[in-house]
């Protein structure tokens, strides 16, 4: 199989692949490097994605880098697979960012346990409100202004709503809220 390019026209990511006569030749030209994506990396940013894989997944890189060493991690989850329509890349990097902040907040701290707990909570049935997906830490209050905005601003460009609240026995919530899908009504 031969890599050739092609543009996809939401991403400009390339992709393409066609048969040699080796069977075996993968090649990318020079100029391509940087839009070369294999075909399950354009799936998974192109399908809709579960929202409690997407966490983890983003919580397991960090830990792999080290950058939550020290941190005792909870996963609050549902059973059932919650599937949101959002870019996988943009919205890890709003994951990494409320995580990435809750870990410093805790690092500020070192007289108390720190404890992250990552919580999925599916849509109202209602339609009161959308999937939620919240990050709490017991570290320092975060001066949201100074720590969160880019990150606020990025959800806002995927349709979402990130708040960030500090907790009374102290620590911080972050709290990325999806729009609620319409209901039918009865």
């Amino acid at each position: 199989m031969m890599a050739r390019t092609a543009t996809t026209a939401t991403a400009r990511k390339t992709l393409s692949v066609e048969n040699d006569t080796s069977g075996t030749n993968l090649s990318r030209s020079e100029s391509d490097s940087d839009n070369v994506v294999s075909l399950d990396a354009y799936l998974r940013e192109t399908l809709p994605l579960d929202l409690s894989e997407l966490a983890q997944d983003v919580v397991a890189q960090m830990l792999t880098e080290g950058r939550l060493d020290g941190v005792d991690i909870h996963y609050h989850l549902p059973q059932e697979r919650l599937q949101v329509d959002l870019p996988r890349r943009q919205f890890a990097q709003v994951i990494e960012h409320m995580v990435a902040t809750a870990a410093a907040a805790m690092r500020a701290l070192a007289d108390r346990p720190h404890v992250l707990r990552v919580i999925v909570e599916p849509a109202d049935a209602f339609g009161d409100y959308g999937p939620r997906l919240r990050v709490q830490d017991t570290g320092a209050s975060v001066i949201v202004e100074d720590a969160m905005q880019a990150a606020m601003e990025r959800a806002e460009t995927l349709g979402a709503r990130l708040t960030v609240r500090n907790r009374p026995m102290g620590g911080n919530i972050f709290t990325v809220e999806l729009p609620a899908e319409p209901v039918v009504s009865w």
